[in-house]
């Protein structure tokens, strides 16, 4: 729900303004037949932080420079063809559109820019082929003279910087894991409660990684300090996944064997406590002494023999949890120790050695939908345009590829548009005010900046709450478009209706395209990603994917952030019984695969027929329940080898069962061989 702006939205806008009125100044005095285009592109492009708009105005600038190379290639040669260029154009924004979505760095704004900067050049000048160039180099001056402006106003002038809202918010996601941490090792287990705090936690992450990308951009001193940031989030993303595996085995344990759960509860309590107090220790060695203090513990449990009247299966259950403990401690400390790389009063002069990026989820479907969805606003609005020759039917073609370019990265961008749309309404009636009846009593640059106040204030301050920006961000940047404003003053009625209802009418058009192509909601969304996630699951079961524990881990842990995200706005109860379980089923199939080679010939052929039958319940061929025959067979025949490595397989084979059949009771294989109590 939007508030009233903060001191902080009111500071964004006035820095925003400035810009605007630099860049109007700037484009009137350089005589620019359109100028109004740089005052509206300062507001498309103004962001609250330094490093998000020095991160994105190289790549705009590039963006810009892309699309216009192609209007001065496109349309002279194919003015003589109407309906051709129509495609040519349509392909291109649809194209570019799809490249901008497969790139998640702010390089995807150069190829988003591409496209809609040419339709920006071309469809207004498409009856004077001739001017192209003109127009083209024009063009490109307003837009990039909005981007510098907005970059010398927000980057450089009076930069506001992301870094410490970067750090602080690190620090209270490290504390909130911590909690969880302990909680989960301590507490009663609650399944609902874990979970949704287990996706708030994600959504935190996820928000700070994209908060990373803008930083790193500024704050030199701190820079090497910053580049250990991706590390840590590498590396705490996947506790959540690892505490719900250490979960899982403490309850079936606890419902094996209470007596061999009630031992391992001050083990359980010590790591709790550890972790709960780790966040305010300082560093040194007491810290350090702490945790290789628990490995011990742990150490000296996994050598112990397993106690008396244990069961076989409750005995392969606590080594499995011992297993996961001790990867938790491991993993814990490293978390600390980047912490305080990244929080260190004096900043450290090295930075790290990147590790290679990992690619995250991409959903080609949604990227090709966004494309065509493009594509088709541009060649229906086209359509219109040349059917009727309708003075200003440019405007339908161009307002909407800009519209559908703009809201791409939303799962729905429908109910965006529609504010947006009402933002646009609300601008043809400003903007009608100004023209008719302020604007021909004044004089002067100085008091058209004084009447533009009070309107781009409030919408450069509403701009910075997300719930109202879509709406205000329509307002900014369409007033001064449907105003034509100029250096002198000029206004044809007609012409501001006919203007008005194109504009209006491309908003309108894209949103009609978009509930067509793109608006199938956020459940359809999370179907998406629980879908993606069975598919990788089998490809890993069959050994087609690649063994790869960073990237697996990477795509799976993205979708689940992802589908965290969403789940306020779905049936989380539809999603919590794979919430997670699919992950760590993959991480188990992985760990599983390592050890097939040598496997003894017998175990070998039981867990091979294991992960085949498990591929073929994950692509919906094998019922559920059937899966936990072979399953438990090739556990069952692990268990009963001698050799180390046949005993971890084990562990592995117990891993996928307790993630996919949490509730099931001890492996059965027959009466004549079982791990049952």
């Amino acid at each position: 729900m939007p508030t009233a702006p903060s001191l902080s939205d009111w500071l964004f806008s006035a820095r925003s303004f400035a810009a605007a009125a630099l860049a109007l100044f700037i484009a009137f005095s350089l005589d620019l037949p359109r100028p109004y285009w740089a005052m509206a592109t300062v507001y498309i492009v103004s962001q609250p932080f330094a490093g998000a708009v020095r991160a994105k105005a190289v790549w705009r600038l590039a963006g810009t420079l892309g699309g216009g190379v192609f209007a001065i290639l496109a349309l002279p040669n194919l003015v003589d063809a109407p309906a051709l260029f129509a495609l040519v154009m349509a392909c291109w924004i649809g194209g570019c559109l799809a490249a901008s979505m497969v790139d998640p760095t702010p390089r995807s704004y150069a190829f988003m820019l591409s496209g809609y900067t040419a339709a920006l050049i071309c469809f207004p000048i498409v009856d004077s082929p001739g001017t192209v160039f003109d127009t083209a180099v024009s063009r490109m001056i307003e837009i990039s003279l909005g981007i510098l402006c907005a970059y010398l106003m927000h980057g450089v002038l009076f930069p506001k910087q992301g870094t410490p809202r970067l750090l602080d918010g690190t620090r209270a996601w490290l504390a909130d894991l911590a909690r969880y941490g302990a909680d989960s090792l301590a507490g009663e287990h609650d399944p609902d409660r874990f979970s949704a705090e287990r996706r708030r936690i994600a959504r935190d992450g996820a928000a700070l990684r994209l908060l990373f990308l803008q930083a790193r951009y500024e704050a030199p001193d701190r820079r090497a300090q910053l580049l250990w940031l991706p590390r840590l989030h590498e590396r705490a993303r996947a506790l959540p996944t690892l505490l719900t595996a250490i979960g899982e085995r403490v309850r079936t344990l606890a419902a094996l064997d209470p007596a061999a759960a009630e031992a391992l509860r001050p083990l359980l309590q010590a790591i709790s406590d550890w972790m709960a107090q780790s966040i305010d220790a300082p560093a040194g060695p007491a810290r350090t002494l702490g945790a290789r203090r628990l490995e011990e513990r742990l150490r000296a449990m996994q050598e112990a023999p397993p106690p008396p009247g244990l069961s076989p299966w409750a005995a392969l259950v606590r080594q499995g949890l011992l297993e996961r403990l001790r990867e938790l401690i491991d993993a814990w400390r490293e978390c600390r120790l980047l912490t305080e790389r990244i929080l260190a009063e004096r900043p450290q002069e090295t930075a790290p050695d990147e590790p290679e990026p990992v690619p995250g989820h991409l959903d080609p479907l949604l990227v090709a939908l966004s494309g065509l969805a493009a594509g088709l606003a541009t060649l229906a609005g086209c359509a219109v345009w040349i059917v009727s020759g309708w003075a200003h039917g440019s405007s339908l073609a161009m307002m909407s590829a800009v519209a559908l370019c703009i809201f791409a990265q939303l799962d729905d961008p429908a109910p965006a548009l529609r504010k947006f749309i009402l933002g646009a309404a609300l601008a043809v009636l400003i903007a009608g005010f100004y023209l008719f009846a302020v604007l021909p009593r004044i004089d002067g640059f100085p008091l058209l900046l004084l009447v533009l106040t009070p309107t781009y204030l409030i919408a450069g301050a509403l701009i910075a709450q997300p719930a109202m920006t879509a709406m205000a961000l329509s307002v900014a940047a369409t007033v001064p478009a449907v105003m034509t404003l100029q250096e002198t003053y000029s206004a044809d009625f007609a012409g501001y209706v006919d203007g008005g209802l194109a504009t209006l009418g491309g908003l309108v058009l894209a949103l009609a395209i978009t509930r067509l192509v793109r608006s199938f909601g956020v459940s359809w969304r999370v179907g998406r990603l629980v879908a993606a996630d069975r598919r990788d699951l089998a490809r890993l079961a069959e050994g087609h994917a690649p063994a790869d524990l960073r990237r697996i881990l990477g795509v799976m842990l993205d979708r689940f952030e992802a589908l965290a995200a969403r789940l306020s706005a779905a049936d989380a109860q539809t999603v919590r019984l794979t919430e997670l379980a699919d992950l760590r089923a993959a991480l188990n199939v992985l760990r599983l695969r390592e050890l097939m080679a040598g496997l003894p010939p017998a175990s070998r052929a039981r867990a091979e027929a294991a992960l085949q039958a498990l591929a073929a319940e994950a692509r919906g061929r094998l019922p559920r329940e059937a899966l936990l025959a072979p399953l438990d067979d090739a556990l069952l025949t692990c268990a009963a080898e001698t050799a180390r490595g046949a005993r971890r397989a084990a562990l592995a084979l117990s891993g996928i069962r307790l993630a996919l059949f949490p509730e099931a009771g001890p492996p059965q294989a027959g009466p004549e061989r079982s791990l049952a109590a």
